[in-house]
């Protein structure tokens, strides 16, 4: 099998590469950062991977068109991609600056969009698999992260509209809701202005290699979406039949992050 994962020089996308390459795949991974996706090309490496590497911008149309060429270069065609590659953000949207939503709309969905119309004719070459990482906050959207869930419900309507136009082609789209998930070591996310503020511990997330295997598992089985994790079910269950609990569960919480902020 031949891949492509985006925004697979660290976190839930280096796991997802490490998956794929471990069950037999070869792997091209990315990142913006050409020191950090050779490091992690490097580690992949040592341990028995067929990995290659390609930098660039999925959110620049023409970045995101020479990331695919450049990974059927080195591949000879695409059997599945997955768009990992994304950008988090935290605070209020009376606060959320502009530019704030201007990157991440612009990474979370147009550079996954942009990618795939890219990598979409040799998918349905080799009658592949295209996938994207979306996330709880795209099935209800949390407070203090309105940009952010946004792009991520945009997805799953995109991908609607995807699979409406190409039936019969042959293609398989997936969407993999992730909930809470533990980050590396030093990760930062987006304030409300655009500077970088760290993420908090995470003691009781899921570990990465739970979603890269969960990732892996759709390309597989070609199944159409899945939400992880038991309360993410039953997260998706409480919208659809008490969406009053789930507003007042979410307005707690949003006090609860404010206060823990000061």
């Amino acid at each position: 099998m031949r891949v492509l994962v985006t925004g697979s020089s660290r976190g839930i996308g280096r796991e997802i590469a490490r998956r794929f390459a471990r069950a037999g795949a070869r792997v091209v991974i990315h990142g913006r950062d050409g020191v950090r996706v050779g490091e992690t090309a490097t580690e992949l490496r040592a341990a028995g991977a067929e990995v290659y590497e390609v930098t660039g911008d999925v959110s620049v149309p023409g970045e995101a068109s020479a990331i695919v060429d450049e990974a059927v270069r080195l591949l000879g065609g695409l059997d599945a991609v997955v768009n990992n590659a994304g950008m988090v953000m935290r605070g209020r949207f009376a606060d959320t600056a502009p530019e704030v939503w201007d990157r991440v709309v612009r990474t979370n969905l147009l550079g996954a969009a942009y990618l795939t119309r890219s990598a979409l004719p040799h998918v349905i070459r080799s009658g592949g698999s295209i996938i994207f990482i979306s996330s709880l906050v795209a099935v209800w959207g949390f407070p203090l992260v309105s940009a952010y869930a946004a792009s991520k419900a945009a997805l799953t309507a995109m991908v609607e509209s995807m699979r409406t136009e190409l039936a019969g082609a042959g293609v398989h789209l997936g969407v993999l809701y992730v909930g809470v998930t533990q980050n590396d070591p030093g990760k930062t996310i987006l304030s409300a202005d655009g500077e970088p503020m760290p993420l908090a511990a995470r003691p009781h997330a899921m570990s990465q290699a739970r979603v890269a295997e969960a990732a892996y598992r759709m390309v597989a089985r070609r199944r159409g979406s899945r939400v992880l994790t038991g309360a993410g079910v039953a997260l998706l269950a409480i919208s659809r039949l008490w969406p009053g609990l789930l507003r007042w569960l979410l307005r707690r919480s949003a006090r609860h992050i404010d206060r823990m902020a000061r």
